[in-house]
């Protein structure tokens, strides 16, 4: 595939000093930025008298307020003695002002607003933005205001937050993502500041600054105030008032950041010079990959943004249609995946970056694939740029900007605040999108840069096992280097699409029929704003259908389920429905990569439920793509070759056996649905049933699937009630499926185990991934299935949540530093069984211990709960239906509440503006007789626990003596019952289970349009 990399966006017009000279000069002034026809927001862009850039964003509809800062400073300007120092500031700016002291007075304002808050350091920005209830958007704009102004750098936050800091870099150690990102950094010129290590841990910011002497907190205060100067910030700041309110906001809080006139932080010079090329990494991975990465370092591309050389290439080199790499590579048996684009990069370089997940065969026949690379690359090079592709990327871009969707505003002031720094002002809206002209001399320069003699060659694999002759200092990651060799580099320069063993498979794509050109705007008159509504409801099909009569564009998305109970009836049978469905994936891929370049997207989902199929894009050519989705499925069985078949099955078992090298917090989510749902098949069992399951298998599911299914449809968007019902009935018609029985679509559901009052259940175990030094604590404090005719109780459940989340990431994270994942959420198992979840991950502390300390703070809760003002309840309570009546930012948002009550089967399409009725009328009295019923550890309790305790390998004594220890212990408010790893489903099979909810009339439901 194309990659749609972050540094797509990073772009500029003429050389780098140039373009930051322009932009400063159109800064002095307000700028009118390019905006989307069809954005009716105002924006203005102008520069405080500090040199501050602002871009201001009206939006008179929006319900939440945001706000972002990129600082034009990131870990390549960290001093060498303490590597890390730029990410620590980043942690520290968040723990207490001067007008502002107590650590986490920020993150309460904005939780008790319905905001939220987070920041990343990268490497050449750091980059801060948070959201906020669009009315309390001056409260949160005065304190952040005071991160850039009057940070305190505490002595006590600041010897706490290495520990998060550390925490966070222990969370990536066994990433593969972090080990090889670092690993390229390692092993570039010592002497460029690429090659440092940006994240920090204990060892760069305290154990090697104490043994030098270097006071950490005196480094913190230097770096600020070198660094975070107002004439290299960047904010953004959306809001629901004017552009003059806006202003005299901004004006009135911003104007204080100093301003030292600092240049922008340049590193000139490259990464990697000759003696850092041509060479080839062999590299011992965590998980089980098998991959090929090409890397080329290339010119800076910041200044070519309005020509995108690297768009141009990484569309053809990334192309997975006829005539392609990823095609031949198929046809070999060689790959399953292949993705191009620009890699990270900086101002003053760049990268282009190719990266293949190869089969077995592919791995031992490496200097093959590299030799089909270049031969299609050379082909690119002779024949030169070609207008025809540049013209279609171009129209797709143009389209894309000119209908582009909202955002939500955390997200989008985020971004807006990073492309400041790359786009002069005028250009910051459209510049990551648009390709403004042709360059086809900027084509030419980067595709010369792709050559043997330019490259790094990177072969990840576990066959490298104890072969290994180096090791990287800050991930320990294993690898051998060695030059690439001249046989394999004159094979690379004379590699054509002649070569017989390539046959000319490999050519320029197919012209994209799929690319809309109709976007006319079709209105269905007195239809419901706020839901869908029934045309089709009889035994074979139910379809909801809803005209977008909200934000009026040309895109249209299609849902629908192929209800079944074949997908889900045992571990074979769910594991051949994954297989099915990845078969199909790879059988659309000549017309489905086409679709996507055209912003037309499909997906195909195996569930419980059956099988999901998605599409979504502009409207024109939708039913033309479900005609070749529907074709494909139906022709599935006879064009499946076993050498498909063989590869995709491999590729399926690679997927299985990767995820023990999953997060533990995803072994503990994992464990805990394992406990609590009927028919949800462990990894074991899914690993034998693949083992055992032949083509004949697969095409024998696929004519079953076909043969017997319910379809339940949900059509949205610019479509006419006529045009739905034909795509609806398309379907049908091209399968024909036989009637499901009632009793079968029942089966369909998930049913929940029924945990005992007063009972608390562990279930613990080791982490698959010995390797990982985190453990993870998973608690699960199970409420009941809440009625969908009554969801008062699920109003209380949010509300309780709400006032939770904080102060829970508060005690337990930022001040006791338990671990850097501190989590809470409301989960749901089956369609309406809920509980509240705590869970927290760490690398210092043991799931025993981290159980007693979610149990303390819990206890304190309570405290804090009877204690709580009136004021500050009712606040929150204000927070909470804000965000429950949030209003939909795109039709994709809008398709999603709907689809998600359709799945579930309860149809309450006004279920948020019902909760949030609910919890308005809410009382504390109210929420404590809820906390004391379902959370709180007492004798008149219904508290139901299940505390899912992933130990890592230097926990693992414990765990053995808890689960010796507390087999069956009473503890006087009921029975604490250890669940085995490996008696789940006998403590499945001792358990009751919750009924399933009454089946909805949606009789009354339907509607009848002339």
């Amino acid at each position: 595939m194309m990659r749609t990399a972050e540094t797509d966006s990073v772009s500029g017009v003429e050389d780098v000093a140039a373009m930051m000279d322009k932009v400063d000069l159109n800064e002095s002034v307000a700028t009118e930025v390019e905006t989307s026809p069809q954005d009716e927001r105002h924006y203005h862009s102008y520069k405080l008298s500090n040199s501050l850039h602002c871009l201001l964003i009206s939006d008179k509809t929006t319900d939440k307020a945001s706000a972002a800062m990129d600082v034009r400073v990131g870990h390549l300007c960290d001093p060498d003695d303490v590597k890390g120092l730029a990410h620590f500031c980043e942690h520290m700016l968040f723990m207490g002002t001067e007008k502002y002291p107590d650590e986490n007075d920020y993150n309460v304002y904005l939780n008790a607003n319905g905001g939220s808050s987070n920041a990343y350091t990268d490497m050449e920005s750091t980059n801060y933005y948070f959201d906020v209830n669009a009315d309390k958007l001056e409260g949160a704009l005065d304190r952040f205001a005071q991160f850039f102004i009057s940070p305190l750098f505490n002595e006590s936050s600041t010897s706490r937050e290495m520990q998060a800091v550390d925490s966070e870099h222990c969370k990536n150690l066994q990433s593969d993502f972090w080990r090889l990102f670092q690993l390229y950094k390692s092993l570039a010129k010592s002497s460029h500041p690429f090659s440092k290590f940006g994240s920090g841990n204990i060892q760069t910011l305290k154990d090697e600054p104490v043994a030098k002497g270097v006071d950490i907190r005196s480094e913190l205060l230097t770096f600020y105030k070198t660094y975070y100067s107002a004439n290299i910030m960047k904010l953004v700041v959306l809001g629901k008032q004017s552009i003059d309110e806006l202003k005299l906001m901004v004006d009135m809080y911003f104007k204080g950041i100093p301003n030292q006139n600092l240049s922008v932080p340049h590193f000139p010079g490259e990464p990697y010079g000759k003696a850092e090329l041509a060479k080839r990494l062999s590299v011992m991975p965590v998980s089980e990959v098998r991959t090929l990465e090409m890397h080329f370092p290339i010119r800076e591309i910041e200044t070519l943004y309005q020509s995108k050389p690297t768009r141009y290439i990484s569309h053809l080199v990334g192309h997975e249609g006829f005539g392609s790499i990823l095609q031949l590579l198929k046809d070999l048996g060689y790959a399953n995946e292949l993705s191009a684009g620009e890699m990270k990069s900086c101002s003053d370089w760049s990268s282009f970056g190719i990266s293949i997940d190869l089969t077995d065969e592919g791995l031992e026949s490496v200097e093959d694939v590299v030799v089909i690379v270049f031969a299609y690359l050379n082909m690119l090079k002779r024949s030169g740029p070609q207008r025809w592709i540049h013209d279609e990327t171009s129209t797709v871009a143009s389209c894309s900007f000119r209908f582009l969707s909202k955002r939500s505003p955390i997200n989008y002031t985020c971004a807006l605040a990073s492309n400041m720094q790359l786009y002069p002002p005028c250009h910051i809206l459209s510049g990551p999108y648009k390709i403004y002209q042709y360059n086809p001399q900027a084509i030419v320069e980067c595709l010369e840069c792709l050559t043997p003699q330019n490259m790094l060659l990177t072969v990840m694999s576990k066959k490298f096992e104890g072969e290994t002759k180096n090791k990287e200092p800050w991930y320990s990651t294993e690898y051998t280097m060695e030059d690439i060799g001249d046989d394999l580099i004159k094979r690379c320069e004379e590699a054509s699409v002649e070569d017989k063993f390539i046959a000319n498979r490999l050519h320029f794509p197919e012209q994209n029929d799929m690319i809309a050109t109709d976007f006319t705007l079709k209105s269905v008159p007195n239809f419901p704003k706020d839901e869908p509504r029934l045309l089709l409801d009889n035994s074979s099909a139910r379809l909801w259908y809803k005209p977008d009569n909200v934000f009026d564009m040309p895109k249209l998305n299609v849902i629908c389920l192929l209800q079944t109970p074949f997908t889900n009836e045992s571990p074979k049978s769910f594991v051949s429905s994954f297989l099915w469905v990845s078969i199909l994936q790879e059988q659309c891929t000549s017309f489905t990569y086409l679709a996507s370049m055209a912003s037309l997207h499909c997906s195909f989902v195996s569930s419980k439920n059956g099988i999901e199929v998605s599409v979504s894009g502009y409207n024109h050519k939708v039913e033309i793509l479900m005609q070749r989705i529907v074709n494909a499925m139906i022709d599935l069985p006879t064009k499946l070759t076993n050498e498909v078949f063989e590869r995709i099955k491999d590729k399926v078992s690679k997927q299985y056996q990767n995820i023990s090298f999953l997060q533990p917090y995803q072994h503990a989510i994992y464990g805990a649905d394992i406990c609590l749902e009927d028919m949800k098949w462990s990894i074991s069992e899914k690993k034998q049933a693949l083992k055992d399951i032949s083509m004949e298998d697969i095409i024998y599911f696929s004519k079953c699937l076909m043969k017997q299914f319910f379809l339940e449809m949900l059509i949205h968007g610019n479509v006419s009630p006529d045009e739905a019902k034909k795509i609806s009935s398309t379907i049908l018609e091209m399968l024909k499926p036989s009637t499901l029985h009632p009793s079968s679509k029942s089966s369909c559901s998930t049913r929940v185990i029924r945990l005992n009052s007063g009972n608390d259940y562990i279930h613990s175990f080791e982490e698959f991934n010995k390797e990982n030094t985190n453990s993870c604590i998973l608690n699960i404090y199970q409420i009941k299935p809440i009625p969908h005719s009554d969801l008062i109780d699920n109003a209380t459940l949010s509300l309780l949540h709400h006032l939770i989340k904080e102060p829970f990431f508060d005690e337990l994270r930022t001040k006791d530093q338990l671990g850097y994942l501190v989590h809470t959420s409301i989960k749901t198992n089956g369609d309406n069984v809920k509980s509240l979840l705590c869970l927290i991950q760490s690398d210092a502390y043991d799931p025993i211990y981290m159980d007693e300390r979610i149990e303390a703070f819990l206890e304190g809760f309570r405290n804090r709960l009877v204690d709580m003002g009136k004021e500050e309840f009712q606040d929150n309570v204000e927070a909470v239906v804000a965000s429950l009546l949030e209003k939909n930012k795109n039709i994709g948002e809008e398709s999603s509440k709907y689809w998600s009550v359709i799945n579930n089967k309860s149809y309450i399409f006004e279920k948020y503006q019902t909760i949030a009725s609910h919890v308005s009328n809410l009382t504390p009295q109210a929420v404590l007789r809820f906390f004391d019923k379902y959370i709180a550890r007492s004798e008149e309790s219904h508290r139901k626990k299940l505390s899912v305790q992933v130990f890592a390998t230097k926990f693992v004594e414990k765990m053995n003596e808890q689960e010796e220890k507390m087999s069956q212990v009473t503890n006087g408010d009921g029975e604490m019952k250890i669940i085995p790893e490996g008696d789940v489903v006998e403590f499945k099979r001792t358990m009751s289970l919750y009924p399933l909810p009454p089946e909805v009339n949606v009789e009354g439901m339907r509607i009848e349009i002339e």
